[in-house]
């Protein structure tokens, strides 16, 4: 239930928020999202760091849900981040922290009606700094996606050391 309620929140939300002929913009950042978030669930898919869970139906597991987040929630989020970009620098760091501050509420939030849980060494705290991590590379990536790309591998490589699992 609380998916369908998510769903149309951000329906909504792409409904008032989002200039849809400018997404065109945004859509190679949000395929470098997924591309991201599904090499963490592949890598990770037997010892998830996170991972949605569903209370209402059985169906509802970390898959289905993951599915819903990063091929609508999270696509319509960053089109609504990029697409209401402040101009100044100052504006735009303080847009980015909060949108930091956003995510990680939601997520604790979440976790803490057990909607969201964490497992293998992995908490609250440490989202904030990946929200942190995650929205200056997509921005990186807006701006000149070869840097993202060159960026992204030794990133990966420290996630990875900092939080390992096999590899099989």
């Amino acid at each position: 239930m609380y998916l369908l309620l998510v769903l149309i929140v951000w329906t909504l939300f792409a409904y008032r928020f989002i200039d849809w002929s400018r997404v065109k913009d945004q859509y190679p950042t949000i395929l470098f999202f997924i591309a991201i978030n599904m090499t963490y669930n592949t890598l990770y898919h037997d010892q998830l760091l996170w991972a949605f869970q569903g209370i209402t139906a059985e169906w509802l597991n970390h898959m289905t849900i993951n599915l819903f987040f990063t091929f609508y929630i999270c696509p319509v989020t960053l089109i609504i981040f990029f697409q209401r970009m402040p101009i100044t620098r100052n504006a735009k760091i303080i847009y980015i922290v909060v949108w930091v501050i956003f995510y990680t509420i939601i997520e604790a939030l979440f976790a803490h009606k057990g909607l969201y849980v964490y497992g293998n060494g992995w908490n609250s705290w440490h989202n904030i700094w990946l929200n942190a991590t995650l929205f200056m590379f997509l921005l990186i990536h807006y701006r000149k996606p070869a840097w993202a790309l060159i960026l992204a591998l030794p990133a990966a490589a420290l996630f990875y050391i900092l939080f390992p699992v096999p590899l099989y």
